[in-house]
């Protein structure tokens, strides 16, 4: 409802009628409340290969599926896509190693190979005695002269 007040400016003003406002219990039938799921293994592990969150940023899936539980119902947990953390996946790819004749500076494009899937070419210098990451994709490259360095540290 509007109305005017002492200096002629319209406002809203807010009426009120007499109601009694019950709140209502926090249960619910769908089983996907924090401590419904906390027992549900699916939905506490981040992924099938990660039991936490890899990055700060990231929230946890349980206050995923419990923030917005209308998304999860009537769905089987156990079945939905459930994606490997490729934090662990690229960890697991051996380190690329450059011999003296293809010089000091890595490549690296994704890996495209035939899938045609990959990232900008990106330019690595290895001069430094380590192992060095793609900021794309995060497949590390190093000189074949530092193998036996990088591989005594790891």
């Amino acid at each position: 409802m509007l109305a005017r007040t002492t200096n002629g400016v319209r406002a809203l003003r807010l009426v009120r009628y007499n109601s009694v406002v019950v709140p209502r219990p926090k249960t619910t039938s769908t089983g996907l409340t924090k401590e419904e799921l906390k027992d549900n293994e699916v939905v506490v592990n981040q992924a099938p290969n990660r039991s936490t969150t890899w990055s700060d940023s990231q929230e946890s899936r349980i206050n995923i599926v419990s923030k917005h539980p209308v998304r999860f119902v009537q769905r089987e947990l156990d079945q939905q896509p459930r994606a490997y953390a490729a934090i662990d996946l690229i960890a697991k790819e051996p380190i690329r190693y450059l011999s003296h004749e293809e010089g000091n500076i890595a490549v690296c494009d994704g890996n495209k190979g035939s899938t045609l899937q990959g990232h900008p070419k990106v330019f690595i210098n290895l001069d430094p005695a380590r192992a060095h990451s793609c900021g794309y994709c995060g497949l590390r490259y190093a000189k074949e002269e530092f193998k036996d360095i990088i591989e005594a540290q790891e």
